[in-house]
């Protein structure tokens, strides 16, 4: 027994390296009992035992789409439990058996596999109730473990944090293009997508045509070489798009906006056509052989040893003397939290996975305490205490997932990391959303209270796209908006409102930050308490963050009709696919065909917010 009784602590010995595979008679779940499994893979999904499909995917610890937090919940007849663990070496799969000829079928269960250090599981039954208990509980284990750090506590330690709170991300991912062959040793193109002098009249674009008031501002392909190329030797700044001082100059100007200047780089990664190529850094295979991974821009890298990552990361060259020439606000470095937890058989550096997360952890704190504020891609529960802000958990390119697709288990997407951690870090989507996806991508991050992310990048119209085109007036409006028109996406249109006259991209910016923004301030320091299903399809979710005269609720409808819901503002509100109301104490936005009593046939996207900083209901300026 363990934490006052309110947990059952298991532990299990096996002979050398075999695999122990547990729990999964003890976890059965029948459909006369009814219930669900919570996978917490990025913002994570709810898996019903009921469903006509059978599969068994393994959600491996901190792996690139296994669970992002050490811990399965289920839910049956009514009563919940979590199982969590502290080993990077434990494999939950997530069972659905359908054999016809079982009386009980479809059965869900699940099943962890223990491998290698991992002896050990917590069981924790959180008693009657559902989903939203089972993340206060585990909030509480969280707590327990020193991983919920939250954004007050960040703030207290970087004032600059607070910039974060409702900043949209804005990523100019390639200013500079080099594509190489695999063995790094041939120049296979190469252009520039954006100046320096380019990137900070984007950024004053937003902040002037725009008025996007807080925005964390991410340059990419900085590096000598361009984007993924010649890592570790990134300096001097590429000379392509302006070199040291162009680019110092301007992180100046992006800073004077009030925006959170970042620069892209990495160590995960090393290009045989680096001067310090060296093969003594490189991840080991049990055969001696490095670890090679990938085909980007660069070539085929070398994989570096986390262990060594930090080594090439303090080398003078590196990020001192990027603290020296550059004024940035956050440090990027890409793969540190995305890619799963890794093993090298190097004798000089030999690395087990627990090892890799802690080495990753240093490497985070090291950047953290030199530039003040850390990010990376995706982004694991281990890594909340090491950085400020992630890049991928809520959202891949407009989809919810990279790999795969929750429906195929007949999963529904559900904010759990939000119902668990929405306090305690700055989480973005990743990669380029595509118009044709935003319209979902936009309606789940209103529902996770989170700003958006715009990722431009090879490919996409280059330079200073809301400029006017060589190309005829049809193809340039298309050029420079991105795919972003009204035909193609809801929040692109600009009939009569503030995106009036702006070009299909910089409207569906205006849009959505406008909505994001302001919801993300208000619900920053809150967690999500409550999620509920409207509906018996869970097409229509409610989230309620916070709690008592503070508290934000949010209500979007996923599904393909208009449904009808009540706010307390806006009466009986009626929300087409993709709308949504929010309504908090000094915030209110809707997208809905009715609110108020008043009908909009094709629908309004309007926000209200108080500019007393009190409620709405009493403000004298909104």
């Amino acid at each position: 027994m363990a934490d006052d009784g309110r947990a059952l602590d298991l532990s299990y010995q096996s002979v050398g390296e075999e695999e122990v595979r547990v729990l999964h008679d003890f976890s059965r779940i029948t459909a006369a009992e009814g219930g669900y499994a919570i996978v917490p893979v990025r913002e994570g999904v709810l898996i019903p035992v009921d469903g006509s499909q059978s599969f068994s995917p393994v959600f491996g610890t901190s792996e690139y789409e296994g669970c992002h937090i050490n811990m399965l919940g289920l839910l049956k007849a009514g009563s919940g439990l979590i199982i969590t663990w502290d080993d990077a070496y434990v494999f939950p799969t997530v069972q659905r058996e359908t054999d016809a000829e079982k009386a009980d079928a479809p059965v869900l269960s699940a099943t962890l596999g223990l491998r290698r250090s991992a002896r050990s599981l917590r069981l924790v039954p959180t008693g009657k109730g559902d989903w939203n208990t089972i993340a206060a509980v585990y909030r509480r284990l969280a707590e327990d473990k020193g991983l919920a750090v939250t954004l007050q506590d960040k703030i207290a330690r970087e004032p600059r944090a607070d910039l974060l709170l409702g900043a949209s991300n804005f990523k100019l991912w390639h200013t500079f293009m080099r594509r190489m062959n695999e063995e790094s040793t041939k120049v296979e193109s190469e252009w520039v997508q954006w100046t320096f002098e380019e990137t900070a009249k984007t950024a004053e674009h937003l902040h002037d045509a725009l008025d996007i008031d807080r925005c964390l501002f991410t340059i990419g392909g900085w590096i000598n070489g361009g984007y993924d190329n010649r890592h570790p030797d990134i300096l001097p700044a590429n000379p392509e798009c302006g070199g040291n001082e162009g680019l110092a100059d301007a992180l100046k100007r992006i800073n004077a906006l009030g925006y959170v200047s970042s620069l892209h780089d990495n160590y995960q990664d090393m290009y045989r056509d680096a001067e310090s190529y060296d093969p003594a850094y490189s991840q080991k295979k049990q055969d001696g052989s490095p670890v090679r991974r990938g085909r980007w821009a660069g070539g085929m890298p070398d994989i570096v040893c986390a262990a060594k990552q930090l080594e090439l990361a303090q080398r003078p060259q590196n990020l001192p003397a990027v603290h020296e020439l550059f004024p940035l606000r956050l440090y990027f470095i890409d793969t540190t939290f995305a890619v799963g937890p890794q093993e090298c058989y190097d004798p000089d550096h030999p690395l087990t996975r627990n090892d890799d997360i802690a080495w990753k952890a240093r490497l985070a704190d090291y950047a953290r305490d030199l530039f003040g504020l850390f990010g990376s891609e995706c982004g694991r529960e281990w890594a909340i205490p090491h950085s400020d802000a992630f890049e991928g958990i809520t959202g891949v390119g407009g989809h919810d997932f990279h790999g795969w697709k929750a429906e195929d288990i007949s999963a529904t997407v559900i904010p759990f990391w939000e119902m668990v951690y929405h306090d305690c870090q700055i989480c973005h989507g990743k990669y380029h959303c595509p118009a044709g996806l935003a319209d979902q991508s936009v309606a789940a991050h209103v529902l996770y209270a989170r700003p958006f992310y715009y990722h431009l990048g090879a490919g996409q119209p280059p330079h200073l796209y809301w400029e006017s085109s060589d190309a005829s007036d049809d193809e340039g409006d298309k050029r420079r908006s991105h795919g972003y028109t009204p035909e193609v996406s809801r929040f692109a249109r600009s009939d009569s409102g503030w995106a009036e006259g702006m070009d299909g991209l910089d409207a569906f910016i205006k849009n959505t930050h406008e909505v994001l923004g302001p919801l993300h301030r208000a619900t920053a320091h809150d967690r999500l308490t409550h999620l509920a299903f409207l509906t018996d399809d869970r097409s229509v979710r409610k989230a309620v963050y916070g709690e008592g005269e503070e508290q934000t609720t949010v209500v979007v409808n996923f599904g393909s009709g208009d449904r009808e819901v009540p706010s307390d503002l806006g009466g009986q509100v009626l929300l087409p696919q993709w709308g949504f109301v929010v309504e908090s104490s000094s915030f209110a936005a809707f997208y809905a065909r009715r609110w108020n009593g008043v009908d909009y046939d094709d629908g309004a996207l309007f926000t209200i917010r108080s500019e007393d900083g009190g409620p709405l209901r009493e403000a004298k300026r909104v």
